[in-house]
């Protein structure tokens, strides 16, 4: 069990090495470039409308109130950094998704000197990407609710509420390694509905994977580039798990 869950986070680190390859680069920068433009844009509009705002507060605010605007600041500078950490994580899937699905087909492609094969046209492929990943998204949300209350119950429980940080990392690195290991299962035509029995077979290695993963999008810098590394990483992991094999597994009987 520790061997496994060793080797799927070596699998993310590994996932580093492969963002410079020939063939890989533009499927990284590309969908970086589009997600910095678009954050940059809306904080600088967070960024006026709520200067606009603290100019219309101090203006009714008393005299010896004038310093309230100074402190809502980093206030205001501490929310915006958490909301920019968990929606571009959100974002940046949603508009790298097709972009994934080639970035791991080319690793796969690097590394096994062949192309994976769907089964699909390219047309076919984006459209189900995009599909998949609504579906995986809407999956998600309602566990993050049911998570959530049960986060909230444990934190008035007397020892049990010591549990809720780490019962979100559990979720969080489940839900990452779910995510990732899209990629290179969809690339095989294993789509949304049968990758669930699939993941439960890796459960070590993608619980090892998860955790690196999550771990890694604490760190600042870092976590702008996650997603192209665990991308590279789950292909390498589950090319190791024999994936041609899992298509065959995972097809149901006619």
């Amino acid at each position: 069990m520790l061997e496994e869950f060793l080797h799927g986070a070596g699998c993310l680190f590994r996932g580093f090495g492969f963002l410079l390859r020939p063939g890989i680069k533009r499927h990284v920068i590309i969908p970086l470039i589009i997600n910095v433009v678009l954050f940059g844009y809306a904080i600088a509009f967070a960024i006026n409308y709520f200067n606009i705002w603290l100019q219309h507060l101090s203006a009714m605010l008393p005299s010896w109130l004038s310093w309230l605007p100074s402190l809502l600041w980093p206030i205001f500078a501490l929310a915006t950094l958490v909301v920019l950490f968990y929606a571009f994580t959100l974002v940046a899937n949603i508009i790298g998704a097709p972009f994934n699905s080639f970035l791991s087909a080319r690793v796969e492609t690097l590394v096994r000197g062949r192309k994976p094969d769907s089964g699909r046209s390219l047309v076919g492929d984006i459209a189900i990407s995009l599909r998949d990943e609504l579906r995986r998204i809407l999956y998600i949300l309602w566990r993050t609710l049911l998570i959530g209350i049960l986060g909230l119950l444990l934190f008035f429980i007397p020892l049990f509420n010591i549990l809720t940080p780490l019962l979100w990392l559990l979720f969080t690195a489940w839900m990452l390694a779910m995510q990732y290991s899209d990629y290179p299962l969809s690339n095989h035509g294993v789509d949304f509905s049968a990758q669930r029995p699939l993941l439960k077979r890796q459960r070590n290695r993608l619980w090892g994977f998860g955790t690196a993963t999550t771990l890694c999008t604490l760190i600042p810098v870092v976590n702008f580039i996650i997603m192209p590394t665990a991308v590279a990483g789950a292909t390498l992991l589950w090319m190791e798990a024999n994936l041609p094999i899992v298509k065959a597994v995972s097809t149901p009987p006619r």
